[in-house]
């Protein structure tokens, strides 16, 4: 889960962008403590293998009678980095590497739990931790970038 506070007409907002379904091109959003299922315009189908996050401008419209609150565009990877990515929607239990480690091809660098299931995120290629982008516990959509190799 992603929280904004945000700040429209002299109102403050704290919004909490819970779930984002690439296909149905819904997000459930909690305005102030209520709860929101709204259509997301300009999302693109993400493919099933190897998910990349887009660095596109998510505009929210609400489908109930609510303040539109804009959704913030996702962290896009340093210059030159590999990220590795969120293959499905869950919660990060673990995060096996530092900034700084070395990482094999294959190795294990965080634990992603989805479905009731743990699933091991593994590097696709060898490197150097450059950034870790979420803290254990946090809510990842599919194609959320968890870790950028340099």
């Amino acid at each position: 889960m992603k929280n904004y506070n945000l700040k429209i007409n002299d109102n403050e907002y704290n919004v909490q962008l819970d779930k984002l379904d690439h296909l149905s091109k819904q997000a459930r959003v909690i305005v102030n403590g209520t709860e929101y299922i709204v259509e997301v315009e300009g999302v693109k189908p993400q493919p099933s293998k190897k998910p990349q996050v887009a660095a596109a401008t998510y505009t929210a419209t609400p489908t109930t009678a609510a303040p539109a609150a804009p959704v913030a565009a996702p962290k896009a990877a340093a210059a030159g980095g590999s990220k590795i990515t969120s293959p499905l929607p869950g919660t990060v239990l673990s995060i096996n590497v530092a900034v700084g480690d070395s990482v094999a091809a294959g190795q294990t660098v965080a634990v992603l739990e989805a479905m009731k299931m743990e699933n091991n995120i593994s590097a696709d290629k060898a490197g150097v931790v450059k950034e870790i982008c979420v803290n254990k516990g946090a809510s990842v959509m599919e194609g959320d970038a968890l870790i950028i190799l340099g």
